[in-house]
């Protein structure tokens, strides 16, 4: 990690370049994956008067969710997931928490990963969109969409196509490999977003497995209508 030499980038500065790259005082972030709410912490250090909405499908961390920010009327919080349609679905609680996912983990994963992902319960959760969402609450802009739905992302990007149109930027968390099944990787992210007027602005936290291959990373993307860049020097 030579953050110094600019050589990597750590998962933790995500939160304050998603906010640099946004150029507002008080952004409207949504929150995909909100798990325990360390994406509010992490955010509101850069953006003190962001406001939330908070989207968790897990019945009791959603819980915890509304006890943490009780106080604070920045922040909203929605039992749901989020996808490409409203309905319903089967979620599945692992082992590991921040594993949960809408998709079964993929085939022939290394150990510690399988351990992560194993199954404890499955529960059936909402599913809404974020452009039915936006409607819903008459919100007529979103700053920062954030997404951390482990192999549902892109999904979740396919119902937010009106919400990205203004949207400033996406930080998404990208699959190289089928950690889930049926998961879309990297390659379909940076494809709709390219097509949705967004350009990649660069990656943070690249994970990698026992053979030296990349798993995960956050991906910070900027859409190009709001955004001016300046050369990089030569």
């Amino acid at each position: 990690m030579k953050r110094s030499s600019r050589v990597y980038l750590p998962e933790d500065e995500s939160y304050r370049i998603a906010v640099e790259r946004c150029g507002l005082a008080a952004p409207l972030i949504i929150d995909g994956g909100a798990h325990r709410g360390g994406s509010v912490e992490a955010f509101s250090a850069f953006a003190p008067q962001a406001s939330f909405h908070c989207f968790e499908p897990d019945p009791s961390l959603a819980k915890e969710l509304v006890e943490t920010f009780s106080a604070k009327p920045n922040v909203q919080v929605v039992m749901a997931a989020l996808g490409e349609s409203k309905g319903k679905a089967t979620f599945n609680i692992n082992a590991s928490r921040p594993t949960n996912s809408l998709l079964p983990p993929g085939e022939g994963l290394q150990s510690d990963l399988q351990s992560l992902c194993k199954l404890v319960e499955q529960v059936e959760v909402d599913i809404l969109t974020i452009d039915a969402y936006c409607t819903q609450q008459v919100l007529s802009q979103v700053d920062i969409i954030k997404l951390d739905l482990q192999g549902y992302d892109y999904k979740a990007l396919l119902g937010a196509r009106s919400t990205l149109r203004s949207a400033r930027v996406v930080l998404i968390e990208v699959l190289f490999v089928e950690i889930y099944k049926g998961c879309n990787l990297f390659p379909d992210v940076l494809r709709l977003l390219g097509e949705s007027g967004y350009s990649l602005y660069t990656l943070c936290g690249l994970h990698y497995g026992k053979h030296d291959e990349l798993l995960w990373a956050d991906a910070i993307f900027v859409n190009n209508k709001t955004h001016e860049y300046d050369a990089l020097p030569a």
